[in-house]
């Protein structure tokens, strides 16, 4: 690696740890203090921030989305190993919790759910830790130190729900990046992140 592809990869990797930072860092007082009372738009302002911002380190940083891990190549084997754990790790979940369908369901809840965790919450998490946080680490520091690193702050942006979702957020997050490692693919993750959400954060309770 020369000089400048170093700087370049401590430049982009600094970037998406400030990302990941600030919105955190500005949400939590408002959230504390009570000026943001719903945790959920909390996270829907995060999630928003985390979208545009990595959209723009990739434009500023002069790469396009194949270098974060957006193309077509190796997707369906991104999609299968990716959603193939997820649907495993539900099935335990249910059968070990006895979870069933919650009765409450409406139409228009359902919709809006399915908008905000397939086309929000997932893609908005997996584009800045699998895509940008992930990618540029590796280019600087392999991709061992990029799996770590982007699973354990994955796990920290969900410290307003508590310890237990850092930590099993941390390990899930493990899983996303070992498929983005051997696929360079982040759409299976993406997905299958919106599936577990949608199905273990809402469709399902105990």
């Amino acid at each position: 690696m020369t000089a400048d592809e170093d700087r370049d990869g401590l430049k982009e990797s600094l970037e998406s740890v400030v990302l990941f930072v600030v919105p955190i860092l500005v949400i939590i007082p408002f959230y504390v203090l009570g000026l943001v009372q719903d945790i959920n738009l909390a996270y829907y302002i995060i999630y928003v921030i985390y979208i545009l911002g990595s959209l723009l380190i990739v434009r500023v940083n002069q790469r396009d989305l194949r270098d974060i891990g957006i193309l077509r190549e190796r997707v369906g084997e991104s999609l299968s190993i990716a959603c193939g754990f997820i649907l495993a790790f539900i099935i335990v979940q249910v059968i070990r919790s006895d979870m069933y369908i919650r009765p409450d369901l409406e139409p228009l809840t359902v919709a809006e759910q399915i908008v905000y965790n397939f086309l929000l919450s997932g893609p908005a998490q997996e584009v800045l830790f699998r895509g940008v946080m992930f990618f540029a680490l590796w280019r600087w520091k392999g991709w061992k130190v990029a799996l770590v690193t982007s699973s354990v702050l994955f796990g920290l942006v969900h410290v307003l729900k508590g310890i237990y979702f850092v930590v099993a957020t941390s390990l899930i997050g493990l899983v996303y990046g070992y498929v983005t490692y051997r696929t360079r693919n982040i759409v299976g993750p993406m997905i299958a992140h919106g599936l577990h959400n949608f199905i273990l954060g809402f469709m399902l309770v105990t």
